[in-house]
């Protein structure tokens, strides 16, 4: 139990260092809506094309689908811990730009609370804003050049429980505390008779509590196989938000708003042969549209999104290293949520990955390659290209395990 305790001393301290460290993007369409929604998927699942609905493995933790979390082997501690970089492109007519950056991103744990029963935790991020671009316009008159930035996004603590019920269908509940700040600033230059200029910092506060619904229904479909199938479900749930404006060094305006996160419903399943293989795909459904952004419906898009992937592993049992590698590939394609100018964007994504084994045969790092294309469906906007590499290590041990004496 010790080591336990020292886990859990550990995920204390990395928590505050998530918490108030924003991987932070770089396009200017996170200056809309809530930012760029951030993957829900970890690692292992984002290797798979971000599958996870039906995901259901005790070597991995799965925070999109709560009921998952009952797959725990009741002997079992898992502990997982991700960051990410990644490069992106931007391509605007002609010209062409390169931006890095890269975090600390996820942390979960996830232990057995009774047989068949299964807790998780974890703070992941929610959105991301980041950009800085500039432009021209008119202001009283005069020609001026305006400059945009923007950061911050959406984070939440979350803890899940799930229960197994029949050996055949899993239930789960996930409860999450939402907070973050979005931080947009406008500087504008201009020369009238002397060169002047002022700025405007718009900060939106958000906190809230959201919660997530999720079952999997599991069964054997031959000798070594299992079919599973899984759905999830989260109400549109408002959250609070203060929005406080300055004008260079006076504020301007103090207002709470109407906030809200979307209904949105998850299905997905997979198809595996124990130690061997798994396939599957999901489907996510978010009502963006309905969801209120500063008091107001029908700022946002409904998003879809469709993921297919999955892994093999030559031979889980062999002592040759290679064969026991947990290889992984998928595809992705999303539309935007975010409207602009009652427009948006296409995302396509590709990824593939690993799970590499560590010398107890039940920890593993794992990494994942992921390309997205950004394709606006106005030929005159941005395109955007990313490359992303997440790595996680992700801890599983047979920590409850008490030994006899003879």
């Amino acid at each position: 139990m010790s080591k336990i305790k020292l886990a859990l001393w550990a995920a204390m301290a990395i928590f505050p260092a998530i918490a108030f460290t924003q991987n932070s993007s770089n396009s200017p369409y996170t200056r809309y809506g809530y930012g760029k929604l951030a993957d829900k998927s970890f690692a292992p699942q984002r290797a798979m094309g971000g599958i996870g609905y039906g995901v259901r493995s005790p070597y991995m933790i799965n925070p999109m689908n709560p009921a998952a979390s009952s797959s725990i082997d009741s002997l079992t501690f898992m502990f997982d811990l991700g960051a990410m970089a990644q490069t992106v492109q931007f391509e605007d007519g002609g010209k062409k730009e390169r931006k890095i950056n890269g975090n600390l991103e996820y942390v979960a744990l996830q232990f057995p609370l009774m047989k068949k029963m299964g807790f998780g935790a974890g703070l992941e991020p929610v959105s991301y804003v980041g950009y800085h671009f500039g432009g021209s316009e008119q202001w009283e008159s005069a020609s001026a050049v305006t400059e945009y930035r923007g950061n911050g996004g959406l984070n939440k603590v979350y803890g899940a429980l799930s229960y197994d019920l029949f050996g055949k269908l899993s239930l789960g509940v996930k409860a999450a505390y939402l907070y973050g700040d979005i931080i947009h600033n406008k500087v504008l230059y201009t020369t009238v008779t002397e060169s002047y200029s002022t700025s405007w910092v718009d900060t939106l506060r958000a906190t809230g509590l959201i919660c997530d619904f999720g079952l999997q229904y599991h069964r054997p479909v031959g000798k070594n196989r299992m079919l599973v199938v899984g759905m999830t479900y989260s109400p549109k749930q408002a959250f609070h938000g203060r929005l406080n404006g300055t004008a260079v060094s006076s504020n301007y305006s103090t207002a709470d708003s109407v906030f809200e996160m979307p209904e949105s419903y998850g299905v997905g399943f997979t198809y595996n042969k124990l130690y061997h293989y798994t396939f599957g795909a999901d489907i996510l459904f978010q009502r963006w549209a309905d969801a209120k952004s500063y008091d107001k419906k029908n700022e946002l898009n409904n998003r879809l999104k469709i993921n297919l992937g999955g892994e093999y592993i030559p031979n889980q049992m062999t002592n040759k290293y290679y064969n026991r590698i947990r290889y992984r590939a998928g595809l992705n394609y999303t539309n935007s949520y975010l409207k602009i100018k009652d427009s948006g964007y296409k995302e396509y994504g590709v990824s593939i990955g690993c799970g590499l084994p560590v010398s107890d045969r039940r920890s593993y790092v794992n990494l994942a390659f992921e390309y997205s294309l950004i394709v606006p469906d106005v030929k005159t906007y941005i395109k955007e290209q990313y490359f992303k590499l997440t790595l996680s290590y992700t801890f599983n041990e047979s920590w409850f395990f008490k030994q006899k004496l003879q």
